[in-house]
């Protein structure tokens, strides 16, 4: 087989396929005892055999090509193994994202429905100057021009709403959330 690395360091297509026909199944074989695929250890067969096409110009006269051919398998291997791990970690990492994203959509639901029983006591003009108030983050002033009432109108609104909702406890821990939450 040393005859065949001078070749194809020159780029001898003929020589290519010899040695691909010669080593094929000892590959092969290596990658299937590894994996325990067919499938994977076709495709790291071949993936070898390119790397060895592609990195030709490096192969060593001092070395075997079955010793070279073996070395780039092996690092083909390490490779496959490295991405499958990176795969995995990067698959949990985007479960864990998509777990967190789904809870917290279900949390901003659940204070929304909380938050939208408590403001149904309201009367709806009351209710209407809450929710640009409080939930908005309107000014007086700026309600009271949209709304075409005073703005001590405004501000009574409000007071009231604010003893009417007292008896709910949780309605400032809502209203609160709410503004965090985008």
């Amino acid at each position: 087989m040393l005859s065949y690395i001078s070749d194809l360091k020159t780029g001898n297509h003929e020589s290519f396929e010899m040695v691909f026909r010669l080593s094929h199944k000892k590959v092969y074989a290596y990658f299937f005892k590894k994996t325990n695929d067919e499938d994977i250890a076709q495709d790291l067969t071949q993936l070898a055999f390119i790397k060895l096409w592609n990195f030709k110009h490096t192969l060593s006269e001092d070395h075997e090509l079955d010793v070279q051919l073996f070395r780039i398998a092996r690092t083909t291997l390490l490779d496959y193994f490295k991405k499958l791990s990176n795969d995995d970690r990067n698959l949990k990492l985007y479960y864990n994202s998509v777990s967190e994203e789904a809870t917290d959509q279900h949390q901003k639901f659940e204070i929304n429905q909380q938050l939208e029983v408590a403001l149904s006591v309201l009367p709806p003009t009351r209710k209407k100057v809450f929710i640009l108030n409080r939930l908005q983050g309107y000014s007086y002033k700026e309600i009271s021009e949209q709304l075409s009432i005073s703005p001590r109108t405004v501000e009574k609104h409000i007071s009231l709403a604010m003893k009417q909702l007292d008896s709910y406890a949780y309605v400032p821990v809502f209203i609160l959330l709410t503004k965090l939450l985008p």
